[in-house]
């Protein structure tokens, strides 16, 4: 009962807050199923442009997840419950039933803990049991606060400030490559989404930038 009252709570602030935003939306539409592929910490801004049509999204076991999944199914969103972490097997499994029912999945690639900035191959796999495209998306404010504290940087955009979504062009890792060379690649791909999202609002440094892991020092 508290999770219940405490998600329609959260989902009601998160929706007048997203009727607010100023969207200005870059890159090809998301035609599914496919796989949507974002950092941490950028869900919320996010969500005000998710794709048309049945959505998954992967939620870990926690207890935080719970609260995520009652959350995202106001959003229309099914979770599909399971992380690298726990239950992810379970999870691989009920996210290729339903990308293979035709679902869209829209994951959160550095996650479930970190490191932040750091794409798992999870969404790789997916991909290339499929053979659907990824999109990589990410966002940009004009003004906002980012919560540093908390390990994904969570991104909370200013009610009425401009909201820049940036999707890439579809990709398909290729079966050759090694797993690595596919995340790094795919990192690289949601850091150019940053970047165009913040050339359009003339930012000199993206708010939400991320450094690929072998730049941190």
């Amino acid at each position: 009962m508290r999770t219940r009252l405490l998600a329609a709570l959260v989902s009601l602030v998160a929706k007048c807050l997203i009727r607010t935003l100023r969207y200005h939306r870059l890159g090809p539409p998301v035609e599914g199923p496919a796989l949507v592929a974002f950092w941490h910490g950028e869900q919320l801004a996010l969500l005000g442009q998710r794709p048309a049509g049945p959505l998954i999204a992967a939620i870990s076991l926690s207890r935080d997840g719970d609260l995520q999944t009652a959350v995202m199914a106001r959003f229309g969103v099914r979770a599909v419950r399971g992380s690298s972490s726990r239950g992810g097997p379970m999870a691989l499994r009920g996210l290729l039933r339903s990308l293979r029912a035709g679902h869209t999945a829209l994951m959160a690639v550095d996650g479930p803990r970190g490191p932040y900035g750091a794409v798992k191959p999870g969404i790789i796999y997916l991909a290339q049991r499929t053979g659907l495209p990824i999109y990589a998306a990410s966002v940009a404010v004009g003004r906002g606060h980012r919560l540093m504290g908390a390990w994904d940087k969570f991104l909370l955009p200013w009610p009425w400030t401009r909201t820049v979504v940036c999707f890439g062009a579809p990709w398909r890792p290729s079966e050759g490559g090694s797993m690595d060379q596919h995340c790094a690649e795919l990192g690289e791909m949601l850091r150019e989404a940053g970047r165009q999202a913040s050339s359009v609002l003339g930012l000199d440094e993206n708010p939400i930038h991320i450094e690929a892991p072998s730049e941190r020092t």
